[in-house]
């Protein structure tokens, strides 16, 4: 068969009535036959980008809208993708954990739209948690169990968006390294497209991940992985603590993207004592007050110093003892004896001056005449 098209025979199709347009344009049937033919000889339909636009669904669109709503905390908001990132032994687990059970228990959530999948966890872990969930109404899910699969999450949620029964489902991974290799843009991009989908249907997606081995310049902590699921996410937190005093533990999550008001910052304290059971641990969280915060932030900047300035300290001690006490002369020797440069040994001497030794201050100083400084040991040091 020739692949000629016969393009007098397609462009005008004959009819009873001839061969005139005002003919057949108005009989359906010749219209209907002239179609046909075009399929026939081959000629496609002309692209229109335009049948993709969503034009008409607004009304749709809009009855699906949730309300501004807040799921954990102010850390995260219903209809959003958050991500958190933190060290292991941190508490992220714990903490999200309670900040669930508040969002239930103040009627923001509904506990049975709510999906703790837990991926990350022995047989007690699981079992304990199991026990939170079913006292409290949310759902947990684990891979290996009632054929839950976490390499098919993504086809799950995909269902659920087929089935128009994303919205108002909130999901907490923990961690999301057990669905996807986070350190491997391409599968990293994958997944977080999936989460995106879901989301733009109406979910809410929390993601627990971890953070790298080795901390910034600034100290602080740096999430692991490639950007690509910071980059999908509405918004991001870094977790980390700031002190431990007498068992207890300070952490604070801080905000480094966001897409609606969430917190900047928020700070909770809980016993990180030995021997404390998970019950115990849930029940001893609070938040923290901006009075706390700034005396927790103090603690910290001053054990850091200490831990910084170890070696300075033990020489200024040595020193002050061998009643070496002038700042010059003493800033001399110290630096003689340990080997550190007198700059250190200035800078330590001025973080450990005061009179109060439990906070990390061990001389005082007295000013004497032409501002000679003389510096002695506190009690205790």
């Amino acid at each position: 068969m020739s692949d000629h098209i016969n393009i007098s025979r397609i462009t005008q199709p004959v009819t009873a009535e001839g061969n005139d347009a005002a003919d057949w344009q108005s009989n359906p049937t010749a219209v209907q036959e002239f179609m046909r033919s075009v399929s026939e000889a081959g000629i496609p339909e002309a692209f229109d980008l335009g049948k993709f636009a969503l034009n008409g669904s607004a009304s749709e669109m809009e009855s699906k809208m949730l309300d501004d709503k807040y799921i954990l905390g102010r850390l995260a908001i219903l209809g959003q993708s958050t991500v958190i990132y933190a060290p292991p032994n941190t508490g992220k687990t714990l903490l999200v954990l309670w900040l669930m059970i508040q969002s239930i228990k103040s009627g923001e959530i509904a506990p049975g739209d709510m999906f703790y999948i837990n991926a990350d966890d022995n047989h007690k872990g699981l079992t304990y948690k199991l026990k939170l969930a079913e006292k409290y109404g949310f759902l947990m899910l684990a891979p290996g169990y009632n054929d839950f699969k976490a390499e098919s999450l993504s086809h799950y949620l995909q269902t659920l968006i087929e089935q128009d029964t994303a919205s108002g489902k909130v999901l907490i991974l923990d961690t999301v390294k057990k669905f996807t290799n986070i350190m491997r843009k391409d599968r990293a991009s994958e997944f977080g497209e999936a989460m995106r989908q879901f989301v733009s249907h109406g979910g809410s997606v929390v993601m627990l991940a971890h953070v790298n081995k080795h901390r910034g310049d600034d100290g602080k902590v740096i999430y692991a992985g490639t950007s690509d699921l910071v980059d999908d996410a509405d918004c991001a937190y870094t977790l980390d603590a700031i002190t431990e005093d007498n068992g207890t533990r300070t952490v604070s999550f801080e905000n480094f993207k966001s897409r609606g008001d969430v917190a900047a910052e928020e700070v909770y304290s809980y016993n990180h004592g030995e021997g404390v059971s998970y019950q115990s641990r849930l029940d001893s969280i609070r938040a923290v007050t901006t009075e706390e915060r700034a005396k927790a932030e103090k603690r910290r900047k001053r054990d850091e110093a200490l831990e910084r300035n170890q070696d300075a300290v033990a020489a200024i001690r040595e020193c002050l003892r061998d009643g070496v006490v002038s700042k010059t002369e003493l800033v001399k020797e110290a630096g003689s004896r340990s080997g550190i440069s007198k700059q250190k040994i200035r800078r330590a001497l001025d973080d450990h001056t005061g009179t109060d030794y439990l906070q990390h201050q061990y001389w005082h100083v007295d000013v004497q005449n032409k501002n000679a400084h003389v510096y002695r040991l506190n009690f205790g040091a």
